[in-house]
Formats: C-alpha cells, sequence, structure tokens
C-alpha cells in the first residue's frame, strides 16, 4: 500500500492533468451517443428498454395445483418456447423476448404470470397474443405424467385416478416404439407399467404418454400493459435524486465549503452519467431495478467525495500557504488507499453476487434481473472511486479554494515537524 501511496504523492502532479482526468470520462459518454445512434437505427430504439418502462403484454397460465416445484422449470419452459418460438399462419416469426416469468399464487391458484414487450403495432400484437394464448392452451391442457425407470420397465404416473382412461392410454402406449406389456394396476390407482426398449428419454415418453384435460389449465391475458406506473416511478426517483442532490450541496457546503459542495455534486452526476452510458454501450435492460441502482450509488458514493474534503479542510488549517494544486494532491494521495479499499471490497461483494446470479440463471432465469441490477452499482462504484479522487480535486482547483486558516497554526505545525 505504501507503494501505491508514493505513486500518487503530491509530486505525480494529479490534478494539473485535469484535462485528461475530463476528457476520459466525456470521451465515454460520447461513445455511448455514438451506440446509442446506432441502437436507434439497427434495432429501433436508443436504449433497451424493459417492460417496466416501455409497456407490454401479460399472459396467465392458472395450472392450478398441477403446478408444483418439482415440475415448475419444465411449464416455464414449455411456456417459453411457446412464446419465443412464436409463428403466425403466415409463417411470420416476431423475435418475441420474454421479461419475465414468475411463478405466483397457492394451492389452486398457481399460476405462471408470462410478461413481454410489445415488438410491433398494437393491432398486430393483438393478434401476436392472441395466438400465443391458443397455442399455450393446446399444450398446458396436457396432463403430462411423471416417469420412472427400473431397467426395461417403465412406470409412468399421472396426477389423477386413471381409471376412466384407460384406452386413451392403451392407444397412446401401443403408438410408442419399442413399448410392449402395458399393466395397469389396482382401481383408483394413477400409474400404469409396460416394457420400453425404444430411444425415447424421459422427457420424450413423458409427451408421448399425455393426456388431454381442458380443466388441466387456464390461459388468459391481461391486455396491453401500460408504462404509466414506470413513467410515475422513473419521474418521481428524478424529483428524489435532483432534491438530494440539492440537500447534499448544502450539507456539504456548511460542512466544508460551497466549491467542495460543487465540486462533489459535479463528481456525482458524473458517476450517474457514467452509469447511463454504460447502460447504453452494453444495450443492458433498463428497468426498475437500475432506478434503484442509481439511488443506491448517489448514496455511496458521497462519502468517498466527503472523505477527500475532509483530508482538504485538514491540510488547508495546516498548510495554508500551499496553494491548490498541492493540497488537492496530498490529499489525494493521504485519501486513496482507505477510499480504494472501501470500494475494491463493495465491489468484490456486488461482483459475487452478480457471477453467481448468473450462473443461477441458467437455471432460474428470474434472477437474471439481480445480474442487471448488479452490473450499473460495480461501475458506478469504479465511476465513484475516480471521481472522488480524480474529478472532484480537479474541479475543486479549478474553481480556486477558498478559506484560509490563521497563520499562527501553520507556523506551529510547522514547528513541531
Amino acid at each position: 500500500m505504501s507503494k501505491l501511496t508514493n505513486l500518487l504523492d503530491n509530486e505525480k502532479k494529479i490534478v494539473e492533468k485535469r484535462r485528461l482526468i475530463f476528457i476520459i470520462p466525456v470521451c465515454f459518454i460520447i461513445l455511448a451517443i455514438i451506440m446509442g445512434v446506432v441502437y436507434q437505427f439497427t434495432q429501433g430504439s436508443a436504449f433497451n428498454l424493459g417492460m417496466d418502462f416501455a409497456g407490454g403484454y401479460t399472459i396467465n397460465v392458472n395450472v392450478g395445483a398441477n403446478l408444483t416445484e418439482e415440475n415448475s422449470n419444465e411449464y416455464k419452459e414449455r411456456v417459453t418456447n411457446i412464446v419465443e418460438g412464436y409463428t403466425d399462419a403466415e409463417g411470420n416469426s416476431y423475435n418475441i423476448k420474454i421479461s419475465q416469468i414468475l411463478v405466483s399464487g397457492t394451492g389452486d391458484n398457481t399460476a405462471l404470470q408470462v410478461k413481454f414487450k410489445s415488438v410491433t403495432d398494437d393491432d398486430t400484437m393483438e393478434a401476436i397474443v392472441d395466438g400465443i394464448v391458443e397455442k399455450i392452451k393446446e399444450d398446458v391442457t396436457e396432463i403430462r405424467p411423471v416417469v420412472s425407470r427400473s431397467g426395461s420397465t417403465v412406470t409412468v404416473t399421472y396426477n389423477l385416478p386413471i381409471e376412466s382412461l384407460k384406452s386413451e392410454i392403451t392407444a397412446k402406449v401401443n403408438a410408442i416404439s419399442g413399448a410392449s406389456g402395458l399393466n395397469f394396476g389396482e382401481q383408483y390407482s394413477k400409474s400404469v407399467t409396460f416394457t420400453y426398449s425404444g430411444s425415447l428419454d424421459d422427457q420424450g415418453l413423458s409427451s408421448a404418454m399425455a393426456i388431454k384435460d381442458t380443466f388441466a389449465a387456464t390461459v388468459y391475458t391481461n391486455g396491453k400493459v401500460g408504462a404509466t406506473v414506470s413513467q410515475d416511478l422513473l419521474y418521481n426517483a428524478l424529483s428524489a435524486i435532483i432534491i438530494a442532490l440539492v440537500l447534499m450541496l448544502i450539507y456539504i457546503a456548511i460542512r466544508f465549503e460551497f466549491k467542495s459542495g460543487i465540486s462533489a455534486i459535479v463528481a456525482l452526476v458524473h458517476d450517474l452519467a457514467v452509469m447511463f452510458a454504460f447502460m447504453v454501450i452494453f444495450h443492458v435492460e433498463f428497468n426498475s431495478t437500475f432506478i434503484a441502482a442509481l439511488i443506491t450509488i448517489l448514496g455511496y458514493s458521497i462519502n468517498n467525495s466527503i472523505i477527500l474534503f475532509d483530508r482538504v479542510r485538514s491540510n488547508l488549517k495546516i498548510y495554508n500557504n500551499w496553494d491548490a494544486n498541492k493540497l488537492a494532491n496530498t490529499s489525494i494521495a493521504q485519501s486513496f488507499v482507505r477510499c480504494m479499499n472501501t470500494t475494491i471490497t463493495t465491489v468484490i461483494m456486488i461482483g459475487s453476487v452478480a457471477a453467481v446470479c448468473a450462473i443461477a440463471s441458467l437455471f432460474n432465469p428470474d434472477l437474471y434481473q439481480m445480474v442487471t441490477f448488479s452490473l450499473p452499482i460495480i461501475v458506478g462504484l469504479l465511476s465513484g472511486l475516480y471521481s472522488a479522487m480524480f474529478v472532484a480535486p480537479s474541479v475543486w482547483v479549478s474553481l480556486g479554494h477558498g478559506k484560509k486558516a490563521p497563520k499562527t497554526k501553520t507556523v506551529t505545525a510547522e514547528a513541531n515537524q
């Protein structure tokens, strides 16, 4: 750490390079503007707006007690394949992407809630949604049994007694190549066994042995979901951010000086701009979690700026004959390691959450929301370290430092050295 501190001592003239310090984030923001224009022409929108802001459609698949912990992923996969692979009667595909698919309710009210953004005009979307609903109905009104094997013997178990379905089940077994020796259990039994020597896996056998049940699910749509609520949320969040910035400016101006407050606010605005730029450049989805990330960084980044200006104030009282550049460079060197350690520790924690959730989302897509929440926070943390250590003191120097302590303190301090 001492080597790192020496690397950033006042002799390195950090704030004298403020033109470069300001140019780096400006270039990043310009790149974001260029990428936004490219996305506007290639994908129809500069921002990858989530359903929270763009609006969309919700389809409810009420599966009831048929939906269990064991088969929820299977149902999600079946519904996802139908929605994202949908083609109309003319063979047109629409590249629909599910924004969210959740399990809601309990018992007979258990349902899958499927949300996706609009991909075309309202009239066409209405027809697409109606077609998707019908296809889901065709699929989920099938009752697929659980398949287990013991050597060449296969047992399929339904979630209801199959006494009245013997003829239908017999026909299905006879239609499977390599299946023979069908054996029904006792009355009111839910299972049948047969000998199988074919190549179908358990999922294939389950699909082949599926039986129709019009009461197995209810599928309906809530119609188009507007973005009004999210727009209100965005308006309220931006209002809260502006109010917070004003209050922070007042607090820092009282605790330190007004120019320090201006410098700290510029640093915060820098962090928010960099986070927006990151989202645009990498086309990460904008949703309500991004608003939460913005507010999180707003409260976190100010701490590093306060640490820096606390050092500036202390040095200003002791070395009041120093010029602004030397005060800023010394304060950066004294504050950097502490701020870096705090930031890196937090980045490691948030990065671990993002990595674990990214891997887990392969099995549970709902967890990917934590990734889209974590990424802008990581960017904001790193940007906050940069802005507090370099942008804020550079702005402070550009504005000119203010108060000077009585000279007697300087003499006393120098005498003690």
